[in-house]
């Protein structure tokens, strides 16, 4: 921390807050349960300090499909756990 005046003092404390991914993580509730009936596959993906769309144009290149029919639930953040 640095060596400002204070007008109170110094602070009692100091704290790090959001420091690394895990300390925020994410899970997606769908509000549905999958049937197992229909044309799409659907994945569930842990990621970590990863873009959302980046990981949908990797699963696109994997499986050699076009990146936009890939879809997803919802962008999160990047610097975090999503699932």
């Amino acid at each position: 921390m640095q060596d400002w005046n204070c007008a109170l003092g110094k602070p009692l404390a100091q704290a790090v807050i959001r420091a690394t991914p895990e300390d925020f993580q994410v899970d997606e509730v769908l509000g549905f349960e999958p049937d197992g009936v229909g044309e799409h596959t659907l994945l569930k993906i842990r990621k970590r300090n990863q873009n959302t769309a980046h990981v949908a144009r990797l699963i696109a290149d994997l499986v050699g499909i076009r990146e936009r029919d890939v879809g997803y639930c919802g962008l999160k953040d990047r610097h975090a756990v999503t699932v």
